[in-house]
C-alpha cells in the first residue's frame, strides 16, 4: 500500500469542507463495503480474547456476527453522513446482553475489540490508491470517535437500564411468591418445589419465618436484610406489607438460627416475632402466625415462639382462646397493674417449676407463704382450683394467652 500523501494541496487551510466531508464519505463506503468480512473477523477475535464468549453458548457466534455488523454499520454510517447518530443499535445491543446476562464489562471488551479492527481498516483505507488527505482523516478520526463515545455511553446506559428492571422484575415477583408461600396458597408439591427453587431457598428445612412491626408505612423495619443474611451464608425471601415485613429464613443449624436472631437483635428498629423451627415448607402459613403471636406477645425487642404444646394451642385458635381468657381471667384483669402484676408472674412461675411451691418462692426471692396467698387469690379471682388438674390446665391456657396477647380488660 502507498503511504499516506500530506501535500500543500490537501491541507485543512487549502481543502473545502464539501472536499473533506466527501473524503470522509468515501472512507464509510469503503468500510460499508467490508461490515460481513469484518463482523467475521471481530466475532472470531472476541470468540477468542473474551471468556465469557468462549465459555458460554448465551451468545450464538451467529448473533455476535450480527450484532457486529450492526455496530460496523452505524460507524459507517457516522463517516458518511454528518446527522446526529442514530443509537438504536446501541440501545438495542446493551439491552439484548443484559437480558440474557452478558456482563457490561464483556459487551464494552467486545465492542473495543470491534472498534480497534474498525480503526485498523480505516488507516489501511486512508493509505490506498487515491490516498486519503490529512485534513480528511482527522476529520473521519472525530467523527469516529464522536460516535464511539455517543454509542457506547448509549450501549452502557441501556444496559443498565435493562438490568435494573430486570432487578425490579425479579424482586417483585419473589415478593409476589414469598407472600403466596406465607398464605399457603399453594396447589401442589410441584409447585412448592418450583417457588423454592423461584426464592432461591431448599426445598427442605429447618426454617424460620419472620415478623416485624414496621415503623411507618412503606419503611423496612429490617432494612438490608436479605443482603446482611446472604453475606452469613443464609438464604431468605422477604415481603414488606403495609404493617409488616415478614420473611421465610433457611437455618439448618442451631448455630446458624442463633446467628439469624443476634443479626435481627442488631439490626430491627422495632418488636420482630420470630417462629420456632419447622421442616415443611407447607408449614409455612402456620409458622407466620407462630410469629405473630411471638410479635404481639410480651418483651419490646425480638421474641422467638417457644414451640411449646401450650404455645401452640394457643396460637392455633387465638380468637377462641382469647375469649376463654377473658371470661376466666376477668377478675385479674379488672386489678390495677401493680396488684395484678405479681399474681400473673407467680403463676406463670408456679407453672414454670411444676406446681412446686418452695421452687416458685425460691425464683420470686419471697417466701413461700406468700406464694400460697397469691395462688389462692387467683383461686377466688378466677373461680378454679389449682389443685384440680383440669381446672389447672385450663389457667395455663388462660395465663399463656393473656401473656402472649398482652390482655387487658378493655
Amino acid at each position: 500500500m502507498a503511504g499516506l500523501t500530506f501535500g500543500a494541496r490537501v491541507t485543512m487551510t487549502t481543502m473545502d469542507s464539501d472536499a473533506v466531508d466527501a473524503e470522509v464519505g468515501r472512507v464509510g463506503d469503503a468500510l460499508a463495503e467490508r461490515i460481513g468480512a469484518l463482523a467475521r473477523q471481530a466475532a472470531a477475535v472476541i470468540r477468542r480474547e473474551i471468556p465469557f464468549y468462549a465459555t458460554t453458548d448465551v451468545v450464538s457466534e451467529e448473533q455476535t456476527t450480527l450484532t457486529i455488523e450492526r455496530n460496523v454499520r452505524f460507524v459507517a454510517d457516522a463517516l458518511r453522513s454528518s446527522s446526529p447518530f442514530d443509537v438504536t443499535p446501541a440501545v438495542e445491543t446493551g439491552a439484548s446482553r443484559a437480558q440474557v446476562g452478558v456482563p457490561l464489562p464483556a459487551v464494552m471488551h467486545a465492542y473495543r475489540v470491534t472498534m480497534a479492527l474498525v480503526w485498523r481498516e480505516i488507516i489501511a483505507f486512508t493509505e490506498a490508491d487515491p490516498p486519503v488527505s490529512r485534513a480528511a482523516l482527522i476529520a473521519a478520526t472525530r467523527r469516529l470517535w464522536d460516535a464511539n463515545d455517543v454509542f457506547t455511553d448509549a450501549m452502557a446506559a441501556a444496559h443498565r437500564e435493562q438490568v435494573t428492571q430486570m432487578v425490579l422484575d425479579q424482586e417483585t415477583e419473589r415478593a409476589a411468591l414469598t407472600e403466596h408461600l406465607l398464605q399457603g396458597r399453594i396447589d401442589t408439591d410441584q409447585s412448592l418445589w418450583e417457588i423454592a427453587e423461584l426464592l432461591r431457598i431448599p426445598t427442605r428445612g429447618p426454617y424460620l419465618v419472620i415478623a416485624a412491626t414496621v415503623p411507618t408505612v412503606g419503611r423496612a423495619p429490617l432494612p438490608g436484610i436479605d443482603n446482611r443474611l446472604r453475606a452469613l451464608g443464609v438464604h431468605s425471601a422477604w415481603r414488606l406489607l403495609p404493617d409488616q415485613q415478614i420473611g421465610i429464613v433457611y437455618t439448618p443449624s442451631e448455630a446458624v438460627r442463633s446467628q439469624v436472631i443476634d443479626l435481627l437483635r442488631r439490626t430491627a428498629t422495632t418488636r420482630v416475632g420470630v417462629s420456632a423451627p419447622f421442616s415443611e415448607l407447607q408449614s409455612t402459613p402456620q409458622a407466620l402466625r407462630f410469629a405473630r403471636v411471638a410479635l404481639a406477645g410480651p418483651g419490646e425487642a425480638v421474641t422467638v415462639f417457644d414451640g411449646s404444646a401450650l404455645g401452640v394451642t394457643v396460637a392455633s385458635a387465638p380468637e377462641a382462646v382469647i375469649e376463654l381468657a377473658r371470661n376466666m381471667l376477668g377478675g385479674l384483669l379488672d386489678l390495677a397493674e401493680d396488684d395484678a402484676g405479681p399474681l400473673f408472674e407467680t403463676f406463670r412461675a408456679w407453672e414454670a417449676n411444676g406446681g412446686n411451691v418452695a421452687a416458685t418462692a425460691a425464683g420470686l426471692f419471697c417466701h413461700p407463704n406468700t406464694v400460697r396467698h397469691r395462688l389462692r387469690r387467683i383461686e377466688q379471682l378466677t373461680g378454679r382450683s389449682t389443685s384440680a388438674p383440669r381446672e389447672v390446665a385450663e389457667l395455663c391456657v388462660a395465663f399463656e394467652a393473656a401473656t402472649r396477647f398482652r390482655l387487658r380488660r378493655d
